[in-house]
């Protein structure tokens, strides 16, 4: 199997370490079966920078467009997600993310 860190269309599998949207910007339109994702859940880790809701849905929502624009038409989108806490209050990004998706 052959496996790239960048995009190649020769490479079986792309294992990406970075800014998924420089990478999302480099594959052409319609060309992916698969897309597998876990973006961060803007928790304040230590591998991500925390962002006001706002920000951090307007960086989702650009990602989930270029996904959408290299997806096939018969391919499909694994995005994984989970819940953002802010003083006890639980958002589900799903729910939050659900109109972007519906687009």
């Amino acid at each position: 199997m052959k496996i790239s860190d960048q995009y190649n269309k020769k490479s079986e599998v792309v294992l990406y370490h970075g800014d998924c949207l420089d990478l999302l910007k480099k594959i052409p339109d319609n060309s992916v079966m698969l897309v597998v994702t876990s973006p961060p859940y803007n928790l304040g880790k230590e591998y991500e920078k925390w962002k006001p809701m706002k920000d951090y849905l307007k960086e989702l929502e650009a990602v989930i467009a270029e996904c959408v624009r290299i997806l096939h038409p018969k391919g499909s989108i694994c995005w994984q997600v989970g819940n953002y806490v802010q003083r006890s209050e639980v958002f589900p990004l799903d729910i939050l993310l659900y109109s972007e998706f519906k687009k």
